[in-house]
């Protein structure tokens, strides 16, 4: 036991260490993970609102604070939790999404699919855990669209983030709802509150967006 712990432990300093490389890479870590992998799913453990929106703040927080080991520990538990997966597994799917986000920090603009590939990756070990049905590579181009959007100052909006947003919940689930577009608006809303707040960011409207976010995205789930 004692050994794992020592693998697990030395594997996460590695990937840290790797991804401190890149301060900006954070922030593009953060929004892939938590919207491409755990938002998307309820996996293999319950779904639970509340949880998700309370660790993906906590997330935040480490991202901004520039506390690289608690978001990198946040980020393997919540990955863990959601699809029931080793430590390793949750390993290989984050440095996924860490090179995917370096290439695409790396990237001039015409040339963001450079990160494609990576993402892509990462997608298929997300469908493989979650037990859903979709195209890999589609799912990277739509959460890829959005981070452009992002990095555009002129489109960097709520209504048109969300919309991005939206349209990630579309192509993984295969259907349109109101409650992804809710959950999309929403979830785009709570980064502006944190754009707009910055150091003196009121957290708790953060997190109670997000909520609001995962309970409209449930609503969407359960259409059925």
């Amino acid at each position: 036991m004692t050994s794992k712990i020592l693998f697990y432990k030395n594997m996460w300093s590695a990937a840290v260490k790797k991804l401190s490389r890149h301060k900006y890479l954070f922030g593009i870590l953060l929004i892939a993970t938590t919207l491409g992998c755990c938002s998307l799913f309820w996996g293999k453990a319950p779904y639970d609102a509340k949880y998700l929106a309370s660790e993906e703040t906590r997330m935040w927080k480490a991202y901004y604070s520039k506390d690289k080991a608690q978001l990198a520990w946040c980020l393997i538990q919540v990955l863990r939790r959601q699809y029931g997966i080793s430590a390793y597994e949750a390993g290989e799917t984050g440095n996924l999404l860490a090179d995917s986000a370096m290439k695409f920090k790396a990237a001039k603009p015409g040339h963001y699919d450079e990160a494609l590939p990576d993402l892509t990756a990462a997608y298929s070990k997300i469908k493989e855990y979650s037990g859903l049905k979709f195209d890999p590579e589609e799912a990277a181009r739509a959460d890829l669209a959005w981070w452009i959007d992002r990095r555009d100052p002129k489109r960097n909006d709520p209504v048109t983030i969300g919309k991005g947003i939206a349209h990630l919940y579309e192509v993984m689930y295969g259907y349109k709802h109101p409650g992804f577009d809710m959950a999309g608006l929403l979830r785009a809303e709570a980064a502006h509150v944190r754009d707009q707040g910055k150091d003196g960011c009121d957290w708790a409207k953060v997190e109670e967006l997000l909520l609001l976010s995962y309970r409209s995205l449930k609503d969407g789930i359960d259409r059925k």
